[in-house]
């Protein structure tokens, strides 16, 4: 079993604020022979388990809830946090983490490809029928040149093929505070030339009929004493943890809209599920108490799929990264330098995984404190060509934390932000 924990502490006052002050971030780990659980606890006074709604007015259902920078004016935007993980097979991870999944074109930065353009793309557009670029790594591009790499020219699928059976991906564990923790999971996938959820049923689907441009589910309110959740009551946070503020199989039936729907009538927009296959392979317990998310993570060590999963063995080093989405989605997250995880407390790490006997949920774990900084606009692409440092990107294997202290590199992000925005 394994176990990783969270700890995101903040300055900011308002709940929907950005987060000035920088955050820091506490990890700890333990597993034994089958299993490797996860530990999280993220500090924070505002805390979102709430996502995106279907509210009834004027007689039609409208969508709220958005991504953004200040997060969402009524709140309904989910809390996440994230791990990236690779066992070394993908060059350079270990030196500078997620910046090297961060690449020009992408959604939400300052080039953004136009959904048009990408849907013409023969791979992008075609054979995965996307309007829309994410994260990937340079790998799975054609271009040698880490200054030229171009999300448009992806390699051949038998290329990306040989590339996942050789394990040249990234491992991505989600913990999503309304879509997979309700019903106990977080989401798993992986990232190689897009951002790929992995083989299974995922445990949320959407709830919105584009047909009759109304909700496909609603409350069962024999289950629940009501149809659907009030608006008032929704942005004064008044649907508590133990609440029904989610919709998930075991309470929802078929929508009637026969039924005498009222102004304010919220159902939210996303109906949770059982996830399968290797994408329900990470179980999640979380709950924000006493001012704090804690949440723990639990898998396998072995992969529930090695062509989406890495294997997790005794002794050996990981290549990790973090991220935490504070009601925001999308670019608005905070990041963490890349950080090296042991199984073993003989190997020299940032976070060592304790082995232990007995019940996982019971062990002692050592924690690490982990500071974050906001990534920006920063791109692989501008690493390097634009920054200073590129000549010693390329040519020598020297990582982001040997070229920079997070005071300097926070300050450096936010000037360089500034540029890329005008």
């Amino acid at each position: 079993m394994f176990i990783l924990m969270l700890v995101f502490t903040s300055q900011n006052e308002g709940k929907y604020q950005r987060v000035e002050a920088r955050p820091t971030l506490q990890v700890a780990a333990v597993y034994d022979d089958e299993q490797f659980q996860l530990r999280y606890r993220f500090e924070t006074d505002s805390p979102s388990w709430y996502h995106q709604v279907l509210r009834y007015e004027d007689g039609r259902w409208v969508r709220y809830g958005t991504s953004g920078p200040e997060g969402d004016p009524h709140g309904l935007y989910e809390d996440r946090i994230s791990m990236m993980l690779d066992d070394g097979a993908v060059d350079g991870f270990g030196l500078y983490g997620g910046f090297m999944t961060a690449h020009q074109g992408m959604r939400t930065t300052y080039n953004e490809a136009s959904p048009e353009t990408v849907r013409q793309n023969a791979y992008l557009g075609q054979e995965l029928g996307r309007s829309d670029v994410r994260k990937y790594i340079p790998q799975s591009r054609t271009t040698a040149n880490p200054a030229d790499v171009s999300w448009h020219h992806v390699r051949p699928v038998a290329e990306l093929e040989q590339l996942r059976d050789e394990g040249v991906f990234i491992d991505l564990w989600q913990w999503r505070a309304h879509r997979s923790n309700p019903l106990g999971y977080a989401d798993n996938g992986y990232i190689l030339e897009y951002r790929h959820s992995s083989e299974g049923q995922g445990m949320y689907t959407s709830n919105w009929d584009e047909e009759t441009e109304q909700p496909l589910w609603m409350f069962d309110a024999e289950q629940t004493g009501f149809h659907a959740l009030d608006w008032e009551r929704l942005i004064e946070q008044g649907y508590g943890q133990d609440d029904f503020y989610y919709l998930a199989e075991g309470h929802a039936v078929p929508f009637d809209p026969n039924h005498d729907w009222q102004e304010g009538d919220v159902i939210p927009q996303r109906l949770l599920r059982t996830p399968s296959g290797s994408r329900g392979a990470i179980e999640a317990d979380g709950r924000w108490h006493d001012g704090a998310w804690e949440v723990r993570l639990t898998r396998s060590l072995e992969a529930p799929n090695p062509q989406d999963s890495k294997t997790l063995t005794d002794g050996q080093i990981y290549n990790v990264a973090f991220a935490v989405h504070q009601a925001t989605g999308q670019r608005w997250h905070h990041i963490s330098l890349p950080q090296k995880l042991s199984l073993g407390a003989e190997a020299e790490a940032d976070i060592v995984a304790r082995r232990v006997d007995g019940p996982l949920d019971e062990a002692e774990a050592d924690w690490a404190e982990i500071p974050l900084v906001e990534p920006g606009l920063i791109t692989w692409q501008w690493l390097n060509s634009q920054h200073p440092g590129s000549n010693l990107l390329q040519r020598t294997d020297m990582s982001v934390r040997q070229m920079h202290t997070i005071e300097f590199l926070e300050q450096r992000l936010r000037r360089v932000d500034r540029r890329l925005e005008q």
